[in-house]
C-alpha cells in the first residue's frame, strides 16, 4: 500500500504527455534550399523559424558538392532533406563544377602533383615512367588525358613521371670508318598494311608491309626473320621464317614485305570468328641486326588492327563456316 501513497507520480507523467504532443505539430518542415545562396537560405530559415532559427544554425560544410546542374557557389546539398523534420542544425554543401579542365601538372614533383589533383577532387594512377630531357627525374613528364582536356571529378588521371636521361655506358663497336656503334637501342617494327594477295579453296596468302625505323647513327640491315603470327594474342601460326632483308640508312626508316600463306585447316573456330571482325594482327619473333662490324639477333614485335575480310565474300563465307561448323546429320 505504501507504493500508492504518492498520487502525483501518475499525474505528472500524464501532464508531460499532454504538453509534448502539440509541440511536435508545431515543428516546421525543412524547406528546399538547393540553388540558393547562403544569405538567401538564412533569410528563408529566419522567416520560417523566427527566433528558433538562432538555435538551429546553418552550417556550411567545407567539402563541395560536385555538379554541373547548379551554378558554382550555390547550395547543392542539404541535411535534413526537404520536407524532413528539423531538430538541431542545418548542414549544407556548396556546388562546384563536376566537369573541369585538367590543369597542367608537368614539371611538378610527383607528390605535389598528386596533392594538387586530389585537392581538385581527382584521383590518380601511377602508370610508368619515361625518359625525358625536358623534365627532371621525379617530376611529371606527361598525363593521360592531356592537360586542357575536360575531366570529371573522381576521374582517374594517369601520371607519367620522368626519369630524366639515363647515362648509358655501353662498350661501342666501330665501323671501318671509325663510327661508334651503340647497340643498346632497338629498331622499331610496325605493320603498315595487310592485304590478301591470293586465295583458293585451300586458303589464302597475306602480305604484311613492315616499316622499320633505324635509331642508329649508321646504316643497318634487318633480315632473317623468325616469328609467329598472332590474332588478338591468340597464336595462328608459329615457327615462321622469311627471307625479309632491308637496309636502312642512319636515323631513317624503310619498308619491306613479308608473305604468309594460311590454309583453312590451320584455323580454329575461335580464331575464324575473330578474323571476321576488326582484328589485331601481331608478328612476334626475332631478326638479325647486321652492321658493318658484325650482327646480333634481336627481338621484334609489330602489331596493328585491321578489318581485313569484310570486302572478300569468298574468304568471309569460308571463315563463317569454320566459325560455326554444322552438326553432322545422323
Amino acid at each position: 500500500m505504501r507504493r500508492l501513497s504518492n498520487p502525483h507520480r501518475v499525474t505528472v507523467a500524464v501532464s508531460l504527455l499532454v504538453i509534448s504532443l502539440p509541440l511536435i505539430g508545431q515543428i516546421p518542415l525543412m524547406p528546399d534550399l538547393t540553388g540558393m545562396s547562403v544569405d538567401s537560405a538564412q533569410a528563408k530559415l529566419s522567416l520560417l523559424l523566427g527566433k528558433a532559427s538562432d538555435s538551429l544554425p546553418l552550417v556550411v560544410l567545407p567539402d563541395s558538392f560536385y555538379t554541373d546542374s547548379i551554378p558554382e557557389g550555390l547550395i547543392a546539398w542539404q541535411e535534413p532533406l526537404p520536407d524532413s523534420l528539423i531538430f538541431d542544425s542545418i548542414k549544407v554543401r556548396m556546388a562546384a563544377p563536376l566537369t573541369i579542365e585538367l590543369p597542367d601538372v608537368r614539371g611538378m614533383e610527383f607528390k605535389d602533383a598528386v596533392a594538387f589533383l586530389e585537392a581538385l577532387g581527382l584521383q590518380y594512377i601511377y602508370v610508368r615512367y619515361v625518359e625525358s630531357e625536358e623534365y627532371p627525374p621525379g617530376t611529371i613528364a606527361m598525363t593521360f588525358p592531356e592537360a586542357g582536356s575536360s575531366v570529371k571529378r573522381k576521374e582517374e588521371i594517369s601520371l607519367v613521371p620522368s626519369i630524366g636521361v639515363p647515362e648509358y655506358t655501353p662498350i661501342p663497336a666501330k665501323t671501318s670508318e671509325g663510327i661508334e656503334i651503340h647497340l643498346y637501342e632497338d629498331p622499331e617494327f610496325k605493320i603498315s598494311s595487310v592485304s590478301v594477295v591470293s586465295s583458293d579453296s585451300a586458303g589464302f596468302e597475306l602480305e604484311f608491309k613492315l616499316r622499320v625505323s633505324n635509331p642508329y647513327k649508321h646504316s643497318m640491315t634487318a633480315e632473317k626473320l623468325k616469328f609467329e603470327l598472332q590474332v588478338n594474342r591468340s597464336r595462328l601460326l608459329k615457327d615462321l621464317s622469311s627471307d625479309f632483308s632491308i637496309k636502312i640508312s642512319a636515323k631513317s626508316l624503310a619498308y619491306g614485305k613479308v608473305r604468309i600463306p594460311i590454309t583453312y585447316s590451320d584455323i580454329l573456330p575461335s580464331v575464324a570468328k575473330t578474323l571476321l571482325s576488326k582484328t589485331e594482327y601481331r608478328l612476334v619473333g626475332t631478326f638479325a641486326l647486321v652492321v658493318e662490324s658484325g650482327f646480333s639477333r634481336r627481338g621484334f614485335e609489330a602489331l596493328r588492327e585491321f578489318d581485313l575480310f569484310y570486302s572478300l565474300p569468298e574468304i568471309k563465307k569460308k571463315l563463317g563456316e569454320i566459325a560455326s561448323p554444322q552438326e553432322e546429320e545422323n
